[in-house]
């Protein structure tokens, strides 16, 4: 009886120590844990990294504005073998948790460091004074640019060959690849934009300044419409002022936000009211980085070409 019981404990601690050296080459096989910062980081990052490594994303899922990380996010960026994030500008509360992870040894990547940021439009002339964080000064929505994408991509490609040299190669292909698509975009809708009448835009979120410049088209960011401000009065009596003196037939206002402003002021000014994605939130489809953002240019170029149209 006694040589049953062992016979079976023998067994069983065999298969435990099995199952664990399995956990442990699935882990070493499945090579960097890497956490990113929103949706485009992490998009852009999981065509780099392919699937030699585990690319996760923080619960940004609904927007990175105002976003603050929860105990599980910090948890999981601290125990990553790599956290990567946009910028300093946008995730303000990035440095401090970078700061402790470099402490501890750690690896962080600001992924837009390659990068020059434009000052947002109107506060160009405006220097950070005493008390004032001079990021906030900067757009940080390079990644809505395909150009400054690929940067971006490149960048990140630079950090993972880095980290695991191996597959270096590996990378840099994929960051070839995804320039060369970048370029191929940029081609065809600067031709496209080249084509239409109208080149301004107005958005409800002024996010799209780096796209617009970089198909030669002006965005304008009409004051006073958000999905939590009432539009009294006086508020509608400015717009209705801003869409005859801009001429604007359309405004595009972002998903997954309350559409109650925006179709009051529909109502009054006879604007139409579209949807353009500045892909901050998760969009939760299968589709690329790059297809997402060209949905974008496809929208944004429909609207203008009727525009262009009905002028």
């Amino acid at each position: 009886m006694k040589r049953k019981a062992l016979l079976l404990l023998t067994i069983i601690f065999g298969l435990v120590l099995a199952g664990c050296t399995q956990s442990n080459q699935k882990s070493e096989h499945h090579g960097l844990t890497i956490v990113t910062s929103f949706y485009p980081i992490y998009a852009i990052t999981q065509e780099i990294a392919g699937e030699e490594n585990d690319v996760q994303m923080i619960q940004s899922g609904s927007g990175i504005h105002g976003f603050e990380p929860s105990a599980a996010d910090v948890k999981a960026i601290t125990d990553s073998d790599l956290f990567i994030y946009h910028s300093d500008t946008l995730e303000s509360w990035a440095a401090a948790i970078a700061k402790n992870i470099t402490k501890d040894g750690g690896h962080v990547l600001e992924a837009s460091k390659d990068q020059s940021l434009d000052k947002v439009e109107g506060l160009e002339d405006i220097e950070a004074i005493d008390g004032m964080d001079g990021k906030h000064l900067y757009d940080p929505h390079t990644w809505l640019d395909p150009e400054l994408a690929a940067v971006e991509a490149q960048t990140i490609t630079t950090e993972l060959s880095e980290r695991d040299p191996a597959n270096k190669d590996h990378y840099q292909k994929r960051a070839e690849k995804f320039k060369q698509q970048t370029e191929q975009l940029i081609k065809k809708y600067q031709q496209e934009f080249q084509n239409t009448k109208q080149k301004t835009f107005v958005t409800q979120h002024t996010a799209f300044s780096y796209l617009a410049k970089r198909f030669g088209l002006k965005q304008l960011g009409i004051a006073g419409i958000t999905s939590e401000q009432e539009a009294g009065a006086q508020r509608l009596a400015e717009i209705e002022d801003f869409v005859k003196k801009y001429h604007v037939q359309t405004i595009f206002v972002e998903p997954n936000v309350s559409t109650k402003v925006a179709d009051v002021v529909a109502s009054s000014t006879g604007v139409e009211i579209e949807t353009l994605s500045p892909l901050e939130a998760d969009p939760k489809n299968t589709a690329t980085y790059l297809e997402n953002l060209e949905q974008n240019l496809k929208i944004l170029h429909q609207t203008l070409v009727k525009e262009s149209k009905d002028n």
